[in-house]
């Protein structure tokens, strides 16, 4: 995929820094080109050098302001492509659809974000000026030698000739391998995100060393990796650069020169010139090549940075519409609903009404399709088939701004922001005055111990706010409760918290549920009993529903899972 977009930003600057770099590498030769000059007017018995002197500090002092000047430009350019990529990056992060990143483990969006974008520092910030500066003194070079002496020339690059053979070689082998290199690498990120993770749970349970496990094995199995691909490409890479060496070339060039200028071939002042020139060809090309894999590596995130910006998003309507809460009938319908992931189907068939005030719960096997089915009322996926319907509206033909001030919802997995707890709570509303947002944090049974924070409400998490799961889940159930939406959808609120935070959360949430229409995933059967409406999954597909006592008569799935349950409790 085309990486010009990602770096049209920078295009402009680039071809001028490229431009310029030129002219400076030229001028950058004048030293070479005076040395030959000297030479010729002292062998002629001309004393008259320091004007050719004068010129070539000139031209040393536009080489070097020429290349200051193209490195600044290009760091430039490199902070300006850099801050808008992260920038519109997280702006399509915000729009993607949970179902890219339940493919993708958080290691592998980190990369994208952060390690990719630092990666195209090398391509704007130094790639252009490097590779234009090493290049031009090389083509200049051998231009002008072969002006000099043909047949000399061709001597002279003789080594290149060969050691650009064996590098290619290995070049050949290596290349074949770099599309795996970049899987390792993002393999290596995810199991690093993975440890950080989830080290403090196994030290907790003294078992320190499962952490670093799998980070240790895919480690070793990169180091592998890497290690045969460089001993595949060592032997042709080490003669290639004996080859490229100046010591390699001056040798070549001295015996050769030095025998067609004893024989009367080549005039001493020729003779002179290509032993100035001679390495200059070898030198840039060196410089060339080495810039070669970083440039590809380069380009090849660029094409990945690409690829996640074209990603589909949700479809935006082009005609909203707004939903009216009077309209009658069932406040969420939904109809033949069929979404899978991949080839893997997670609902199948799926019609279910919520109706207004009431409680509906979802329970199953783990694996049934509860949060998928949950994470369609908010709209974090579409489904392939069939239709979520809020008030009568296809939640498609629904502006995402619009939808949000209807439902609201509690993960599982409580997110708090860097900001005050203040600020956490009044998300969705932030002109809230401080009374409401008291209100709300009292009503979620958090009230009494973000006062007990060394700056109360205005303490932020992570800093001077440090809160344990089942309090952050009230906090953000505080959240919910301000936000006052009429739909709500509770995905396992309570499934990570110890017994005490677990009945304040309960009674948080049966505040948060009062004169709402809410669907809950239920952890604990006991904590839905009450439901309106019980609907039991299994494999994607609706397999049972109705009340509590209804469906512990059938004696079906709901009452094995029933049954389960209470010997868990009781164990």
């Amino acid at each position: 995929m085309s990486t010009s977009s990602v770096l049209a930003p920078a295009r402009a600057t680039l071809i001028g820094c490229a431009i310029l770099t030129g002219v400076s590498a030229l001028a950058g030769m004048a030293p070479l080109i005076a040395v030959v000059e000297i030479s010729r007017r002292l062998l002629a018995g001309d004393a008259g050098v320091w004007p050719v002197i004068w010129i070539a500090l000139a031209a040393l002092a536009v080489k070097q302001l020429g290349t200051f000047g193209a490195g600044v430009l290009t760091h430039l350019a490199d902070i300006r492509v850099s801050f808008g990529i992260r920038r519109e990056l997280l702006h399509k992060l915000r729009r993607l659809p949970l179902g890219w990143f339940t493919d993708r483990n958080s290691g592998t969006v980190k990369k994208t974000v952060e390690d990719d974008v630092a990666a195209l520092h090398q391509l704007i910030a130094h790639s252009v000026v490097e590779v234009t500066a090493a290049a031009v003194p090389p083509v200049v070079a051998v231009g002008y030698l072969c002006t000099v002496d043909w047949r000399m020339a061709l001597i002279s690059l003789l080594p290149t000739v060969v050691g650009l053979i064996l590098y290619r070689r290995a070049m050949a082998g290596a290349g074949t391998k770099y599309p795996e290199f970049m899987q390792w690498l993002t393999r290596l990120s995810g199991a690093a995100v993975e440890f950080v993770n989830g080290i403090a749970v196994v030290k907790a349970f003294g078992a320190p060393g499962v952490a670093s496990r799998r980070f240790r094995d895919v480690s070793q199995n990169f180091a592998r990796f890497f290690l045969d691909w460089a001993r595949s490409t060592t032997r042709a890479s080490v003669l290639a650069e004996i080859l490229f060496s100046p010591p390699s070339v001056m040798v070549v060039v001295a015996g050769a020169g030095g025998v067609l200028t004893a024989a009367g071939e080549l005039p001493l002042v020729s003779f002179i010139a290509f032993l100035v020139f001679g390495t200059v060809a070898t030198t840039g090309l060196m410089t060339v090549l080495m810039s070669v894999h970083p440039l590809v590596t380069a380009l090849a995130v660029a094409r990945g940075i690409r690829e996640v910006l074209d990603t589909a998003e949700l479809p935006v309507p082009e005609h909203p519409v707004v939903p009216d809460p009077d309209t009658p009938g069932p406040v969420v319908r939904l109809r033949g609903v069929r979404f899978a992931y991949g080839e893997t189907v997670a609902l199948d068939g799926i019609d279910l009404d919520l109706e207004r005030g009431t409680v509906t719960a979802l329970v199953g096997p783990s694996g049934s399709g509860k949060s998928t089915l949950a994470k369609l009322l908010p709209r974090f996926d579409d489904p392939q088939q069939g239709s979520v319907e809020l008030y009568g509206v296809d939640l498609r033909a629904i502006d995402q701004a619009e939808l949000y001030r209807h439902v609201a919802f509690v993960f599982q997995d409580p997110a708090l922001l860097r900001m005050s707890i203040r600020d956490n709570i009044r998300l969705a509303r932030p002109d809230a005055d401080d009374a409401a947002v008291r209100a709300a944090a009292d009503k979620a049974q958090i009230l009494a111990r973000l006062d007990e924070l060394p700056r109360g409400l205005d303490s932020v998490v992570g800093e001077d706010a440090e809160l344990s799961g089942g309090e952050r889940q009230r906090v953000s159930i505080a959240r919910a409760i301000l936000a006052n939406r009429p739909v709500l959808v509770l995905d396992e609120a309570t499934a990570s918290a110890d017994p005490e935070n677990e009945a304040r959360i309960q009674d948080a949430l049966s505040e948060v549920a009062r004169d709402r229409t809410v669907l809950v995933i239920a952890h604990r059967l006991s904590t839905i009993r009450g439901a309106d409406q019980i609907v039991v999954l299994d494999a994607g597909r609706i397999v049972e529903r109705g009340r509590h006592e209804d469906l512990l008569a059938r004696e079906g799935l709901y009452a094995r899972l029933w049954e389960h349950d209470r010997v868990g409790v009781q164990s």
